[in-house]
């Protein structure tokens, strides 16, 4: 297909099918199903068109997931300026009309007079014609202003709405739906400047799946991402009310526990590690089991003089030593302080 006003016709055709709004992200997607530019897109497309008879944004969405690893969320500084040529549209459109609001004004004062000052019948009428002329166009612009401001409005909204999608989808991991670590980051360094204003504990727990690489390698990179999938939905579910899960980046997750000292806290990730423990994951195409899913996991509590970043690290540390004495199993910072003890005891002597 060469013809480009036919490419962006059917472009127009699949957006307003789906009810997808008109995003230059959504627009590159089309672009490339209907160039035939991305046959795996082409496939993807039709297989779902083919199903369902259209492709809604959700749909967008999981094809964008399963191709690409993410959702491909619209450029925010595309969308912002678009937002802001908006706005200057409609500045433009309120500053044309208040101008010929003026001169409007101006002319109903003079007609007025000059009506007044009129010596005949036929100048009065040759005057009320000339006002009834300028009344009229004055509320053709009046009108056209409205539809420009309610289109633009509109439109706006639109922006707006997509804007919103696109920050959203910037904080979220696509394959879990939880937190990314962007979002983790500004989560913990708020609440950890909360914690230490209120003189109140904050717990962070770092968590791993066990033997993650060897689900990768046995049953493939779809079998892995369903594990970090239920992984990711089970920690959802665990933390609802007590903690603020985030995925960290490849098997690696967090989870920030306000309030909680490390024995709470510590309770809280023993009851998600034996949840979790307690899962398998079977192959959706034949149904055989593939495995028990086991998380390793490592506390800490937040001190005076914490960074974000030395919170981050001792929980790492006690996450390794909880691989290292044997996995599944979960690991306070106060065990690592107890386990380097009677070395520094022993050295001294």
């Amino acid at each position: 297909m060469t013809d480009s006003k036919q490419i962006f016709e059917n472009i127009r055709q699949h957006l307003e099918a789906g009810a997808i709004s008109p995003t230059p992200a959504n627009y590159e997607f089309w672009y490339r199903y209907v160039t035939g530019s991305d046959p795996e897109l082409r496939v993807a497309v039709d297989a779902v068109m083919h199903t369902v008879g259209r492709v809604s944004t959700r749909a967008m969405h999981n094809i964008r997931r399963e191709l690409y690893g993410a959702s491909m969320p619209a450029d925010l500084s595309v969308l912002i300026d678009q937002t802001q040529a908006q706005l200057k549209r409609m500045s433009h459109f309120v500053e044309e009309t208040g101008g010929d609001a003026k001169d409007y004004s101006r002319t109903l004062r003079e007609s007025s007079d000059s009506i007044n000052a009129a010596a005949d019948i036929d100048t009065q009428r040759a005057l009320l014609a000339d006002l009834v002329s300028a009344t009229g166009a004055m509320i053709d612009k009046t009108e056209r202003l409205e539809a420009q401001l309610a289109i633009s409005g509109q439109e706006i909204n639109i922006l707006k709405q997509d804007l919103e999608t696109a920050r959203t989808e910037s904080r979220t991991d696509p394959l879990t739906g939880l937190s990314n670590r962007k979002a983790f980051t500004s989560y913990l360094e708020a609440q950890a400047g909360r914690a230490l204003a209120d003189r109140k504990p904050l717990c962070l727990a770092f968590c791993d799946i066990d033997h993650f690489k060897q689900f990768n390698d046995t049953w493939g990179h779809r079998m892995g991402d369903e594990v970090l999938r239920l992984v990711g939905q089970s920690l959802e579910q665990l933390s609802h009310g007590v903690g603020y899960p985030a995925r960290f980046g490849g098997e690696e997750f967090v989870i920030v526990l306000p309030g909680k000292t490390l024995q709470a806290a510590h309770d809280i990730c023993e009851q998600i590690r034996d949840y979790i423990s307690s899962r398998s994951v079977r192959a959706k195409n034949s149904n055989k089991e593939v495995g028990r899913i086991t998380l390793s996991l490592g506390i800490s509590q937040l001190r005076w003089n914490d960074t974000v970043d030395t919170l981050v690290e001792r929980a790492d540390m006690a996450l390794y030593r909880a691989k290292a004495t044997g996995r599944n199993r979960v690991v306070g910072e106060d065990e690592l302080e107890a386990a380097a003890a009677p070395k520094a005891t022993a050295h001294a002597a």
